[in-house]
């Protein structure tokens, strides 16, 4: 065959094949004001230009492995300044006496059972204490719960230091661990 008389049947087809998808809709049942198909026995309306439509095909759970989660708020903002106490007042007798409390909020998502690991810097402080006032566990249920941290001194040196309004003498670390 030549190339012509393949043309003019290819074109021949396309017409016939166009003609029919114009036609009336053969799943319809005659009925060409709701033109559609059914599709898991669901009436699906196809409009023209023709449109897929997307089935749900296969569902895949999604997993996950949930770490343990603390955060303190506003860490790198927390700071305790010791002010001289009466030594009494900390039940200690060994003058000069210090005392201050900080309130930290923690949120976690299981129960945590806080704890204090204290760092000197230089020589001030020779006694102390760091402390909760209250309770050291958070409830794991994610909201802020609010500690209070605090840190004692007594017969501190401070003759081995130069005075200043804000000298650093030591580090209160916030530890957690699981509450079993």
């Amino acid at each position: 065959m030549t190339k012509r008389i393949l043309i003019a049947i290819a074109a021949v087809a396309l017409l016939a094949t166009s003609a029919q998808a114009l036609g009336p809709d053969p799943h319809s049942n005659g009925d060409d004001k709701n033109p559609g198909i059914k599709v898991n026995n669901e009436k699906v309306d196809i409009g023209w230009p023709f449109e897929y439509k997307a089935l749900d095909l296969c569902s895949i759970p999604v997993y996950m492995n949930v770490g343990y989660f603390v955060q303190v708020e506003k860490c790198h903002e927390r700071k305790i300044k010791l002010q001289q106490v009466d030594c009494a007042d900390i039940g200690k007798d060994k003058w000069p006496c210090y005392k201050d409390c900080e309130d930290v909020k923690v949120r976690a998502n299981f129960e945590v059972k806080l704890g204090l690991r204290k760092e000197k810097i230089g020589d001030v402080i020779k006694d102390w204490d760091a402390y909760f006032q209250g309770d050291d566990v958070v409830p794991g249920n994610g909201a802020w719960h609010t500690v209070t941290v605090c840190v004692t001194t007594w017969e501190t040196q401070l003759l081995n230091h130069a005075p200043g309004s804000e000298v650093r003498v030591g580090t209160v670390i916030l530890t957690v661990k699981p509450n079993v």
